[in-house]
């Protein structure tokens, strides 16, 4: 039997993605999003059908009902919450609106129905876990019924060269708390219960990368040289000139990148 999920916030269907390589034998039967380029993007990679444009804080119970779905994956507006950004306003951003809409009014309302989800994961950034949003979020879910875990864990910790720290939360309805984390619903964990230790960030350590003997290199992950003179996806020298500097500029033996957004790949 295959499970069926929603994805919100999708962009380009990385949950989606997630979801498909897992060992969970479940499917995505509608994505939404508000922003159109990465819906071209979705679509293009998982059908048309699937992905809808909208403004997520205008979706319904009644709407939602009718899908079925037993999982929600949710990538809610990380801006809110960056530690990057000094003035982050939490839950009074606008962008957060539509998210604790989605928490505090849609979600309690399928319950009423009877069509609530089974298992939520909500994905976002470091520095959720300090947010007002944050609390709001498991107040509601506690008091709905689902038993959680919160997890601060980077790629890093799974042999893979990225350095990202991200926020992630599982949420789970009647069915017990989550093995190994002792009822502490409120406690954020730095590695997943069970399995391993609090991941140590060795540049603080030693000579930084040479010291990450587990983590791949990148050029395990890299598709096989192009041919083309200039590469497809070359950036410009002129934007290098200019914004280089900025960049996260990574080789082929590093093991550790940031966001794929940021990043730029030198042979």
């Amino acid at each position: 039997m295959s499970v069926k999920a929603l994805e919100f916030y999708s962009g380009i269907g990385g949950l989606h993605r997630a979801l498909a390589l897992s060992s969970v034998r479940g499917h995505v039967v509608r994505a939404f999003d508000w922003d159109q380029a990465a819906c071209r993007v979705y679509a293009a990679n998982y059908g048309r059908d699937i992905v809808h444009k909208v403004d997520i804080g205008t979706l319904e119970a009644e709407e939602l009902a009718s899908l079925d779905a037993e999982v929600w994956l949710l990538s809610p507006s990380c801006q809110p919450y960056t530690v990057l950004n000094p003035l982050a306003k939490g839950d009074e951003d606008p962008r957060a609106k539509s998210f604790i809409r989605l928490i505090e009014v849609v979600l309690p309302r399928l319950f009423q129905m009877q069509k609530h989800p089974q298992r939520l994961l909500v994905e976002n950034v470091a520095g959720f876990e300090t947010s007002s949003t944050r609390g709001r979020l498991l107040a509601t879910l506690h008091a709905l019924g689902y038993s959680t875990i919160e997890l601060l864990i980077t790629p890093l910790q799974f042999g893979i060269p990225n350095s990202r720290l991200r926020y992630y939360l599982l949420a789970k309805y009647g069915l017990g708390d989550f093995p190994g984390t002792d009822g502490l619903e409120l406690h954020v964990w730095r590695h997943i219960p069970g399995r391993g230790s609090d991941w140590i960030d060795t540049r603080v350590q030693s000579d930084g990368e040479a010291a990450d003997v587990a983590v791949s290199a990148i050029h395990e992950y890299l598709d096989k040289d192009c041919p083309d003179d200039p590469h497809p996806h070359a950036i410009p020298d002129k934007i290098m000139e200019r914004w280089g500097r900025l960049f996260d500029i990574v080789l082929p033996s590093s093991k550790r990148t940031c966001c794929f957004t940021r990043g730029v790949y030198l042979q």
